[in-house]
């Protein structure tokens, strides 16, 4: 039987409260229990209440070369740090490299290195939502950053990232390449613009890769407009010689398979879902090396692997959301250490309203600063199945519920 979960009172918390959180002393590891597989008694650490206290009131954490191993050595210093801190960095936007990402990479690298022809090839990257695609192709657009050449006095833009506007046309994704590089014209609505514009424009502007995110989107047209967009997407390679890679959902996989011209140039590339597999495993440990928890939590064990897969369907933002709130659960309960009990948590989130201070501050702050201050202890009972597990509603009692199928 699961209990369901408590809400305070009031609505604002005072400084007072905000203070014991921020002094909250928090667990620590000694020895042998850094290590991975060491066995913590009670919770996951003994209390470091014996820590030197700086002027201001707040435990000093001591940072040792050798402590918290598990933790890459550019984190352990935030380890040091008090817990809202801590909770910040946990919200922020992470990327963490894991081997399927880097083959699709390599790819990619591949494409922006060939020398120009007249028939440049392509890539197709197909993934379901929620599996990074987006968040890969920004990080190799930030890799090969706009830049001023210093010798040709020009703006250089290597990568072209555009998204594919909703029900999208011709037109409508020309002016979208246009506008995404910057390139002045004059807009005549019944005069099309001039192919030669764009081509001319990328040289200029020494662009080696286009990419069209979102391309499914071309499949919610009409069939005619559906086929002119194809036509222009590979005639737009063959004009600018320039490789270009198309994202999207399997949506848009027939419409590449079905095209003959189409496959021979686009060929498909897939970021799975998750699995219990090396690559997950590789990509947990990575996760973990980069959260700035002091204890280790060992999420590349079998165990702890399937029971993140039942509760989030091997999707990848669904993961990064379940292990950021189960690391802040971590935190709040002083366990220091991401548990499988933790990870229903991102589906019932602590009501920010609850515990705003009384001064503005930044959103991360507030939101770190409720996860740490939810007084919440029973985690949210867990779903019957993956179908409904997104959907939320309000109890009678106007506590926040998780519909159950």
């Amino acid at each position: 039987m699961s209990l369901s979960p408590r809400i305070p009172t009031c609505s604002k918390t005072s400084d007072e409260s905000a203070r014991r959180i921020a002094k909250r002393p928090s667990p620590t590891e000694t020895g042998a229990s850094a290590t991975a597989g060491a066995k913590v008694s009670g919770e996951g650490a003994a209390r470091n209440t014996s820590a030197p206290k700086n002027p201001g009131g707040k435990a000093v954490v001591t940072l040792s070369p050798n402590q918290w191993p598990h933790l890459d050595p550019v984190i352990r210093p935030i380890a040091a740090q008090d817990d809202l801190a801590r909770a910040q960095h946990i919200l922020k936007d992470l990327y963490v490299s894991h081997p399927p990402a880097q083959h699709v990479e390599r790819q990619i690298e591949q494409l922006i290195r060939l020398p120009r022809r007249i028939r440049m090839p392509g890539v197709f990257l197909c993934a379901d939502s929620g599996m990074g695609k987006t968040h890969l192709l920004r990080r190799i657009e930030r890799r090969y950053f706009e830049h001023d050449d210093p010798l040709t006095k020009r703006h250089v833009r290597p990568v072209l990232y555009v998204q594919v506007p909703a029900a999208p046309s011709v037109r409508t994704l020309r002016r979208t390449l246009i506008d995404e590089a910057n390139i002045p014209f004059i807009n005549h609505p019944s005069r099309p613009l001039p192919e030669s514009l764009l081509r001319r424009a990328l040289a200029a502007a020494g662009t080696e890769l286009i990419v069209l995110d979102e391309v499914h989107n071309i499949e919610h047209v009409t069939w005619l407009q559906r086929v002119q967009m194809r036509d222009w997407i590979r005639c737009l390679s063959n004009e600018t010689q320039r490789p270009i890679i198309l994202a999207g959902t399997d949506e848009f996989e027939p419409a590449v398979l079905t095209d003959r011209q189409m496959a021979s140039r686009f060929p498909i590339i897939r970021l799975p879902r998750w699995s219990a597999s090396a690559d997950l495993a590789a990509f947990l440990q990575g996760y973990e090396r980069a959260c700035p928890l002091r204890l280790t939590s060992r999420l590349s064990d079998p165990p702890f692997m399937r029971a993140l897969l039942d509760e989030t369907d091997g999707i990848t933002d669904s993961i990064i959301r379940s292990l950021q709130a189960a690391a802040l659960v971590a935190i709040r309960e002083g366990t220091e250490r991401i548990v499988p009990e933790y990870l229903s948590w991102w589906r019932d989130p602590p009501l920010l309203s609850y515990y705003e201070s009384e001064g503005v501050e930044q959103e991360s702050v507030a939101l770190a600063r409720a996860w740490l201050m939810d007084e919440r202890r029973a985690a949210p009972p867990p779903p019957a199945g993956p179908r409904f597990r997104n959907r939320t509603s309000l109890s009678a009692e106007g506590a926040p519920c998780t519909l159950r199928s």
